[in-house]
């Protein structure tokens, strides 16, 4: 073979590689959790997730006003895989690769971390729960935060 079927082979196969490393999975299963915009229960609130060096920085803001009401920083980037908001409170729960799930409950117009670990409700389905993971049909009964 000569040097620029070589070379132009290597930039198929980067172009490919660069492609499928990049473009999200929508058969990828998430569980509870979401890395899109999601609401409250009662759209009081909404919740961005955005990175900001190598760290993911939630940020809620009010649905009304659009106006920022608080930010924490649960992970980093590379490990994180969403947050939920519990169905009947304000509390978020955030899911990640390394560190697991924590809660951050409402305190005061807040969002505070549980320093200890926390087991999210029943209805809050870890992205690792293989009953779900492994049966696509069931998954249409998982709760999951508002979106709209």
């Amino acid at each position: 073979m000569n040097k620029k079927v070589i070379a132009l082979l290597m930039v198929f196969c980067s172009l490919i590689l660069f492609v499928s490393c990049t473009s999200r999975d929508f058969d990828e299963f998430w569980g509870s959790y979401t890395a899109d915009k999601t609401y409250s229960y009662d759209h009081k609130y909404y919740a961005l997730q955005t990175v900001e060096d190598n760290m993911i920085i939630v940020t809620v803001y009010d649905s009304e006003t659009n106006k920022k009401v608080d930010s924490f920083s649960p992970a980093r980037s590379m490990d994180f895989w969403g947050i939920c908001w519990e169905k009947d409170s304000y509390n978020i729960w955030t899911q990640s690769a390394d560190i697991g799930d924590y809660c951050f409950e409402y305190k005061n117009g807040k969002w505070v971390r549980y320093d200890e670990y926390m087991t999210p409700p029943d209805y809050i389905i870890s992205r690792y729960n293989e009953k779900y993971r492994n049966n696509p049909e069931q998954r249409s009964n998982i709760y999951t935060s508002p979106t709209k």
